[in-house]
């Protein structure tokens, strides 16, 4: 009966036009999707429920994937996206700073709840959290919820820190990549989702097989699909409508089934009030531990030994974690000192943090050396090498196998993707290529800029833009894959690492 009152409105307005003030229907729909939130096999169910919603809607529908929930984040905030599936800790934080609204979420098992899973390898002696204590451990990401918050929660309840605690962390920026970290043994302890788990362990994962959980969380609201404020209620209501009539439509239930859920409700914004509490928990702890640190700072002998590098977030985090978690190993075993890496979702963040003390070193690229000087006076202490031993890196303009693109010049009326705004390789080199070529922005049909050079590559091979600026090194991993270079900068030198206060660092 509500679909029928749906689609009649529909029909009289396309027989009577549209009455003054009325809404009409949306000509395409964008629905934001964390990596986060599903383990990968599942992330084909995501798109067939975008299909799944365009389809009833009668309306294209497209699924924005992205790796961080700062990116779904900045997407709500911006109203880039008309519908979202995110974790509940965001939900919490995005309701307050900007409105973001519950749409429905999922049931599972008959209840719209979940709980922190954290779990070791099912060979390990560990049988408690405590005993977890001077081991390496990981999280999902900086505004999960089981993958973050609870485990920080649990500790700082113990009056400890991720830091003080455990012998080494970082994130993995997806909850089936810390469950097969622990299955290969690369950690000792992860705390993850229980909706990701269970699904895993369902479906028969092998490494979900090779873990045991040691400790399991009270119950919490689970993540759901939320809108950005201000969204059209007309639009906001046929959404939810497709929603919690899915179960009741055999292509619906089909991909529900295969998602393990059992049909998507309305839900009391009170379902999240005990993450607000553990936020609210958290910011008081850490607002004493900025007193502790503030004494600390007076006293050089109560110091941490904690040094912190930050690194450019070129990759995706969980890329750019498996590539640099080893210089921090290797510097910890050198020295004596802990070093923990320190990733920040934009190259303007770097830049800060290191200004600001937050980091001690941090490896920059030409750009952002640049203005890491300019604004702090950063000082170099080494240069990188690359793969090959050089001190010289390329950008590279690439284009799909496919494509009838063979030089710069043919890319006028093109859409073009370029890397982060501060990429040296990525962004300011390759405007000047493409400058050179006599292609200016206003020659395009569009551009956009993404955070990673990985996520360039796989737009252009997804024919989502016709070309793209990214540097040599991740290009030569995605030739095989579809991808073509159609230009290649000069020689760039490799940035510098740099220190603000080389006494400070290491006193």
């Amino acid at each position: 009966m509500r679909f029928f009152t749906f689609f009649s409105t529909i029909f009289l307005i396309l027989i009577c036009g549209t009455p003054p003030g009325a809404e009409i229907p949306p000509a395409s729909i964008r629905a934001g999707v964390a990596s986060m939130i599903t383990p990968v096999s599942a992330v084909k169910y995501y798109q067939q429920i975008v299909d799944y919603l365009g389809a009833k809607l009668e309306v294209p529908a497209e699924m924005v994937h992205r790796t961080t929930y700062d990116e779904i984040d900045s997407l709500l905030e911006e109203g880039q996206v008309d519908v979202a599936f995110i974790c509940s800790a965001p939900y919490v934080i995005d309701h307050k700073q900007f409105g973001v609204e519950l749409l429905v979420a999922p049931q599972i098992k008959g209840r719209p709840f979940y709980h922190s899973n954290i779990i070791v390898h099912r060979d390990s002696d560990i049988k408690t959290v405590e005993e977890l204590q001077g081991k390496a451990f990981v999280f999902v990401d900086p505004k999960s919820n089981t993958g973050r918050l609870y485990p920080a929660y649990y500790l700082a309840k113990a009056h400890e820190t991720p830091e003080s605690f455990f012998g080494s962390t970082l994130y993995s920026y997806s909850h089936n990549k810390s469950i097969e970290m622990i299955a290969k043994k690369k950690v000792d302890g992860a705390a993850v989702d229980s909706i990701v788990y269970d699904f895993m362990l369902t479906t028969h994962s092998p490494y979900a097989q090779e873990t045991k959980i040691i400790h399991r969380s009270p119950q919490f609201g689970i993540p759901p699909v939320v809108v950005p404020s201000g969204l059209s209620p007309f639009l906001k209501n046929a959404m939810r409508e497709v929603f919690l009539t899915m179960h009741t439509d055999s292509a619906g239930k089909r991909i529900l089934d295969a998602m393990k859920i059992d049909k998507f409700i309305e839900v009391p914004d009170s379902n999240y009030d005990s993450i607000r509490a553990m936020e609210a928990f958290m910011t008081n702890s850490e607002q004493q531990l900025a007193g502790q640190s503030s004494a600390r700072l007076k006293n050089p002998e109560l110091q941490s030994d904690t040094i912190y590098f930050g690194i450019l977030p070129r990759d995706n985090p969980r890329i750019s974690y498996e590539k640099y978690q080893p210089l921090a190993d290797y510097l910890s075993i050198q020295t004596g000192k802990k070093f923990e890496l320190k990733l920040e979702t934009s190259y303007k963040d770097v830049v800060n943090s290191l200004g600001q003390g937050r980091t001690a070193f941090a490896l920059l690229g030409p750009l952002t050396y640049l203005e890491a000087f300019k604004r702090y006076g950063a000082m170099p202490i080494a240069r990188s090498k690359t793969a090959r031993g050089e001190v010289v890196f390329r950008s590279v303009i690439v284009t799909s196998q496919e494509s009838s693109i063979q030089e710069l010049s043919q890319l006028t009326g093109k859409k073009f993707a370029f890397s982060a705004p501060w990429s040296t390789s990525g962004n300011l080199l390759p405007r000047c290529m493409l400058a050179w070529s006599g292609i200016h922005l206003s020659s395009l049909a569009g551009y956009a800029n993404f955070n990673y050079h990985d996520t360039v590559a796989r737009k252009i091979i997804s024919h989502e833009f016709d070309a793209g600026a990214i540097r040599s090194s991740t290009a030569e991993q995605y030739l095989q894959y579809g991808l073509r270079i159609i230009a290649t900068s000069e020689p760039i030198p490799t940035g510098p690492v740099v220190t603000v206060n080389l006494f400070s660092a290491t006193s």
